[in-house]
């Protein structure tokens, strides 16, 4: 470390200049800024230096730390909301392994750059589609977004992210497909499974699966579904974690499922979150609210915090 030694006149300054010339190794040591006329005098040098300077005046400035303005990380108000911020500094759900059972995920998202560890598709038979919509990257988003001081932050920051590709890019999925993804989280020892999408009818092979995962330990969240009236499955199953949509104003939403089985509600109107093309969106839905409790589940588990993972459970009850 520096001292800053400025001087209160040229005549001054300039004497301190001919000291030095004179003092060969001193001189290597020590930076002369002639243009500011300044000296910057290493702290161990400091006592020699007045020792040489004599009685001539001069000021010495703190060398204190400055930092950046740099960009922040948006917090979206959901993120905000449910406290995420607040466990950070224990947990940011490193470690945890998030399925995203959906349409895919744009790991090259400057936002999700690193975050996706994995990934299958079992749309269309496993063949894919040539394009993709945006509604998994806004998903994926909201549970994971890395903090890197620019776009936003996600709940949990640090997870791993999986992508399970089991929709097509109009939006919808064959129980087959969705089945074979829960499969494959199984096999692959997920520790969640995100699961923001619905159908209103019960469907056996998709109830066993749910069952099958819940017994191999999985925490399946799924959202509660959008039309307003009663769940829609697999949220409605006992096993998974069914999550209603709250407004900025702490109401549910008008669009969200409600009534019995309902488990939790979340922020699930206007969230900001990644989108295609390295872009964000706005986006209102239970999908959004799903994606934030995922979020929580795996800072819990990750921050090993049975105190938050209890109290998570113990709030599981119907909102109506």
């Amino acid at each position: 470390m520096y001292k800053l030694i400025t001087f209160p006149n040229k005549k001054a300054f300039h004497f301190c200049v001919g000291c030095m010339e004179k003092e060969e190794s001193f001189k290597k040591r020590a930076k002369h800024l002639q243009a500011l006329e300044m000296f910057l005098v290493p702290d161990e040098d400091y006592e020699s230096f007045c020792q040489m300077i004599g009685n001539r005046k001069h000021h010495v400035s703190e060398n204190v730390t400055v930092r950046l303005h740099a960009a922040a990380d948006e917090i979206p108000w959901g993120v905000e909301k449910i406290g995420a911020p607040q466990l950070w500094p224990d947990t940011r759900g490193k470690g945890i392994k998030v399925a995203v059972i959906d349409t895919g995920i744009a790991s090259s998202h400057s936002d999700l750059r690193g975050q996706v560890k994995g990934r299958v598709i079992t749309a269309n038979g496993g063949l894919g589609f040539s394009g993709m919509d945006g509604h998994g990257t806004h998903v994926a988003g909201t549970i994971a977004a890395v903090a890197n001081q620019k776009g936003i932050v996600g709940v949990a920051p640090e997870v791993e992210l999986y992508d399970v590709r089991a929709f097509g890019p109009d939006g919808t999925a064959a129980i087959a497909d969705i089945v074979e993804g829960i499969n494959w989280s199984i096999e692959n020892r997920m520790n969640v499974i995100n699961m923001s999408f619905g159908t209103s009818e019960d469907n056996l092979a998709m109830r066993n699966a749910v069952r099958r995962a819940a017994k191999a330990g999985i925490v399946l969240v799924a959202s509660a579904g959008n039309n307003g009236g009663d769940l829609e499955y697999p949220a409605a199953y006992p096993e998974v974690v069914a999550v209603g949509a709250l407004t900025p104003d702490n109401k549910l939403a008008s669009f969200s499922s409600r009534g019995r089985g309902l488990d939790v509600t979340a922020p699930g109107v206007g969230i900001k979150s990644t989108w295609l093309n390295n872009s964000y969106r706005v986006l209102d839905g239970t999908s959004m609210a799903a994606a934030h409790v995922s979020g929580m589940y795996a800072l819990a588990m990750a921050g090993r915090n049975r105190k938050l993972l209890r109290g998570m459970r113990r709030n599981l009850k119907a909102v109506n």
